[in-house]
């Protein structure tokens, strides 16, 4: 099994991220520390990939790499990725820095740009805007001891990880919250599979509410599906449909394109947005307002989160030895016109406890120190 940078770590007793700086003669490493990761990686035979004619941490310019998720084609479309860019680069021009979007179709060809950028003289730090199970380029990132930044919760190393986040639970629960207070008793959620975290954490949030307030909590009212997908698209209609005894009121989709999806297909099948069915999705992009009727959102603050990653991953870049830590941005509740009380013969009635299931979608963070904000719809 060959030798990494984080068995070099612990036989010098430094953080990998201090080997990493080491390698690149970073000058915010002493003298002292560097001969001492240096007698580890002679010890063990350690090659790093990146050799210190090529790699020199002393450059004054610095490069925020900005990753997008592996993806063909879907990921770019998405409104929430260029609000949080924007973030990132507004900060990164503030400290003189530079930014570069790397992107590839899937996980190796991710991890390939990243390696061409290291080998660079610039002095780099990371930033994925995405958090999912069993992630190679993360995995990548951590055991080469690579300063990075994570937009979300981390799905592992979740202690050494810097990462920026809204409260996902506490949204899934305040949006679904924001339905029953209308009187919807019967709510669907429609999102990502599991290994995307955040949709995993709304879902979560979504099946707190409804254990709590005694609502049914069936798993036909939670659709897991990826974007763009027919048999996903069919799922939708079969929920959908007015025959269906367990059609629901109202719905919480995970992203404001699941909310255009949802509303393309009620359309199609004759149901009119709020009265035949309720709908608030997340991340308030424009695509909310290309609805009729606009659509009732969850405000993440994408650029503020791409802001706060910025000015970690410059702190940590800079700062050799600062300590992983949590950064929560705030959301809010932008209520549109795509939420009304359900019709009185659709109100239905509460599920017997026979009928509820309990959560299955893990926290990826605090599963059992999870505690509720109060709910907040002020905006």
């Amino acid at each position: 099994m060959p030798v990494t940078i984080r068995d070099v770590a612990q036989l010098a007793q430094v953080s990998p991220s201090t080997v990493s700086r080491t390698i690149r003669n970073s000058s915010s490493i002493s003298k002292r520390t560097q001969d001492r990761v240096r007698k580890a990686m002679a010890q063990l035979g350690y090659e790093p990939s990146t050799t210190p004619e090529n790699a020199n941490d002393n450059k004054s310019i610095s490069v925020l790499g900005i990753i997008m998720p592996p993806s063909a084609d879907v990921a770019y479309e998405n409104p929430f990725f260029l609000d949080v860019i924007r973030g990132i680069t507004q900060f990164a021009n503030m400290r003189h820095c530079l930014s570069a979007a790397i992107t590839g179709k899937d996980d190796q060809e991710i991890i390939q740009a990243i390696r061409q950028l290291q080998k660079t003289d610039f002095s780099s730090s990371y930033i994925a805007l995405f958090s999912r199970k069993n992630d190679q380029v993360i995995q990548y990132l951590y055991d080469e001891g690579i300063d990075y930044v994570q937009i979300g919760q981390p799905a592992s190393n979740k202690t050494e990880t810097v990462c920026v986040d809204n409260d996902n639970i506490q949204a899934g629960y305040d949006a679904t919250a924001h339905l029953a207070h209308m009187g919807h008793k019967r709510i669907g959620f429609i999102g990502s599979p599991s290994d995307e975290v955040y949709s995993a954490s709304r879902r979560r949030g979504y099946r707190m509410y409804l254990n709590e307030h005694g609502l049914p909590n069936l798993p036909e009212l939670s659709l897991k599906i990826e974007q763009g997908d027919e048999e996903g698209l069919e799922q939708i209609k079969a929920l959908l449909d007015r025959n269906n005894p367990n059609f629901p009121t109202a719905v919480v989709v995970s992203d404001d394109i699941y909310g255009i999806i949802v509303r393309q297909i009620c359309a199609e099948m004759g149901l009119v947005i709020p009265t035949d069915l309720s709908l608030i999705a997340f991340n308030n992009s424009y695509f909310c307002l290309l609805t009729d009727p606009a659509l009732t959102s969850i405000d993440v603050n994408a650029h503020q989160l791409g802001i706060e990653a910025a000015s970690q991953a410059l702190n940590h870049l800079e700062n050799a030895g600062l300590m992983a830590s949590r950064t929560l941005v705030p959301y809010q509740i932008v209520r549109r016109q795509s939420c009304c009380p359900p019709k009185p013969e659709h109100t239905g009635g509460p599920v017997s406890k026979s009928e509820s299931v309990e959560p299955s979608d893990s926290d990826p963070f605090e599963e059992n120190n999870h505690h509720r904000l109060n709910y907040d719809e002020s905006k």
